[in-house]
């Protein structure tokens, strides 16, 4: 019996609730992506176990926030798995660990990131929100990484609580704090994403504050988003495309805008696992007709018709923003990681 066969499923408690993680779902895509190329997506927390409740989150609000970090799966067979999907993809340009929660929450993630680098030639990101780097460990942690892409959405604590909906114990000066560390001690690069909300955090008094404040910060780049995919909550809302363009030009010459344009596309076609692989990636991130094209290969007529069947089996839901349909994994396939 393989590794992986071995552990399929990894159970755990918290607050009294059983909770069961599938070993086959922790890897996902290679799904193209504007910042990363193809990544090959490593989930490493239980859906929605994190230190933010954000309003923007596609994958809706939790309700409830964390900040203790576990060891959620056997680390072993995680890199395992990652090697063999790594080896069956046509093309990964990075192994990226994020998914459906904050990855620094996973205890084990120092551990999982010095064995990849050991055993497979490809740079290894990690999209976090930040907000643990002001410890120690967690800065350590990452260290073997080639890119660490870390989120600031607010300037001031009114504005971080509202957006990003912290838990109790994290402030934004600690936040802050935690940024200007880890670029002191980390050798690799640092990509800050700043998502921009209407009527939230767009302000010019707002950008003026942020821009005081990344300017005091060593980043590699700083990316500009804005919501784009069905939000947790609808006072989320997106700044026109002008806008997006003006502050970037405003922030300076290492800003610039990721949010609209075209993804990358993929080159193989539909492999025999193609319903398996969408759901692991819906259950992760919303995704448009004109996305699930792009990321498979099928031609579009095929996604609709899968995603048609995907729907009267209640595995697939959609949902509208902004005229776009999207459409997200059911509340029973997104839900698969809690029992």
């Amino acid at each position: 019996m393989d590794t992986l066969s071995a552990c399929s499923k990894v159970i755990y408690y918290r607050r009294g609730i059983r909770y069961i993680i599938a070993m086959q779902s922790v890897v996902f895509g290679p799904v193209p992506s504007r910042r990363l190329g193809f990544s090959l997506g490593v989930d490493l927390i239980p859906r929605k176990y994190c230190s933010f409740d954000c309003i923007y989150c596609q994958l809706g609000s939790s309700g409830k926030v964390d900040v203790e970090r576990r060891s959620f799966l056997d680390p072993a067979s995680v890199v395992e798995q990652v090697l063999r999907a790594a080896r069956d993809a046509s093309k990964v340009d990075h192994i990226t660990l994020s998914g459906s929660g904050e990855p620094t929450l996973n205890r084990d993630i120092g551990w999982i990131i010095a064995k990849l680098k050991q055993e497979v030639p490809l740079p290894v990101a990690v999209i976090t929100n930040g907000s643990l780097l002001h410890l120690p460990e967690v800065r350590k942690d990452l260290l073997r990484a080639d890119v660490v892409l870390p989120s600031l959405d607010a300037a001031d604590a009114a504005t971080f609580n509202k957006i990003n909906r912290p838990h109790k114990s994290l402030s934004l000066s600690e936040l802050l704090e935690g940024l200007k560390a880890f670029r002191r001690e980390y050798r690799g690069k640092v990509w800050l994403e700043v998502m921009l909300i209407r009527n939230i955090n767009n302000s010019r008094q707002h950008i003026e504050m942020l821009r005081q404040i990344i300017d005091g910060i060593a980043f590699d780049r700083v990316q500009l988003n804005t919501v784009a995919r069905p939000p947790a909550e609808k006072t989320a809302k997106a700044v026109r495309s002008a806008e997006l363009l003006s502050t970037a030009q405003f922030l300076g010459n290492r800003c610039e805008v990721i949010a609209g344009g075209p993804e990358k596309k993929a080159t193989a076609k539909v492999s025999r696992h193609w319903e398996e692989s969408l759901l692991a990636i819906l259950k992760r991130r919303s995704l448009s007709v004109e996305d699930i094209v792009a990321l498979t290969g099928a031609p579009a007529y095929r996604a609709r018709e899968e995603l048609e069947k995907l729907m009267k089996e209640r595995k697939v839901e959609a949902v509208t923003l902004g005229g776009r349909r999207f459409y997200v994994a059911g509340e029973e396939e997104g839900s698969e990681g809690a029992k």
